[in-house]
């Protein structure tokens, strides 16, 4: 492991005092080392995911190995890889990127759609899609069959997540431009940007991922300042009100049996293990699967249980937390089963 320079320490010291104490409650001292190698690596190497809608994971590496450019299978992924010796901007000017055959994409935001068991009948719901990431990674999974709902709130997202689809020939996914949070509610609100939107009944889905707003701290690059320069703990606790307040606008849209995805790009435990605790407590019907405890991903840990004062029920830990490193983000992840109503 890097030892943290004095020039990286300086780099430490411009982050908010607020939030470097409360890294100090998440991670162990070991821990702290390998997010500051995050936090302060001049960039990450580049990652992309294959889209097995239009190529295969062969192709992509003989492809790379003509142009002299190497890349490195990334294995507790089954489509991401690293590129070794080139730049974010040699994968973006590839012809494979072009024709929609990578996609240029972070590996732990790859992560979360690995966890859902999905079939090729299944119908899933994506609460925020945009850009388009993980509802194209669940289409190329799917084989685009089935049906995927993706939601988003404003035409620019909207924009940005037709443009991945149409590019990833991902056809199994109707686009939604609505607010989530009101998503089951639709059809009593008077709102010409409503207009057209489909009907869902309850238990509609077989699957829901909510890859929530957050404050995204795991994304912190001290060499981005745009990143964390306005960081507040107000912003976290707006976004701990909206990830609930979408949560219980759209639980009783997954069936019995369903499975429920959270994640998040953020460190931050109220956005996290507090979103968790919060469904454990106000949620029976929901079961959290241990996702942790057979982590492949050498970066992660167990979802913490206790953050200053506040302590959270004891599942809370099977959810998975993954440190940023000079690989990947921070994210966190977490899986329900919604066995009753």
């Amino acid at each position: 492991m890097k030892k943290i320079t004095m020039e990286n320490k300086e780099l430490l010291n411009k982050l908010p005092l607020e939030f470097l104490d409360r890294l100090k409650l998440i991670y162990s001292e070991k821990e702290l080392e390998i997010l500051k190698e995050g936090f302060t690596c001049k960039k990450r190497k580049p990652t992309f995911r294959i889209n097995t809608l239009k190529t295969t994971n062969k192709e992509v590496e003989d492809y790379f190995g003509k142009l002299n450019l190497k890349i490195q299978k990334y294995y507790p992924l089954e489509n991401g890889y690293i590129l070794i010796n080139g730049t974010e901007k040699d994968l973006w000017n590839t012809k494979l990127n072009d024709l929609g055959k990578i996609y240029v994409q972070g590996l732990s935001s790859q992560i979360p759609v690995t966890f859902m068991d999905l079939k090729d009948n299944f119908k899933v719901l994506d609460l925020t899609a945009s850009p388009g990431s993980k509802t194209t990674q669940i289409s190329s999974k799917m084989a685009n069959k089935g049906e995927v709902v993706a939601v988003d709130i404003n035409k620019i997202r909207i924009d940005k997540l037709n443009f991945t689809i149409k590019r990833q020939g991902a056809k199994n996914i109707t686009v939604i431009k609505a607010d989530s949070r009101f998503l089951k509610d639709i059809n009593d609100i008077e709102d010409k940007k409503f207009d057209d939107l489909p009907v869902f009944s309850p238990g509609y889905f077989d699957s829901i991922l909510f890859d929530a707003p957050c404050s995204s701290e795991g994304r912190i690059n001290l060499n981005n300042e745009k990143i964390w320069k306005n960081w507040t703990l107000g912003n976290i606790k707006r976004n701990y009100k909206i990830q609930k307040d979408i949560l219980r606008n759209n639980l009783d849209l997954l069936k019995v049996g369903g499975e429920l995805i959270y994640s998040t790009c953020t460190l931050s435990p109220e956005e996290n293990e507090g979103i968790v605790h919060f469904l454990l407590c106000n949620y029976p019907e929901l079961e959290i699967i241990d996702i942790s405890s057979d982590s492949k991903i050498s970066n992660s840990k167990k979802g913490i249980l206790k953050f200053g004062d506040t302590v959270y029920k004891k599942e809370v830990e099977k959810s998975l937390r993954i440190i940023p490193n000079e690989e990947s983000e921070g994210f966190f992840v977490a899986k329900f089963i919604k066995k009753s109503i």
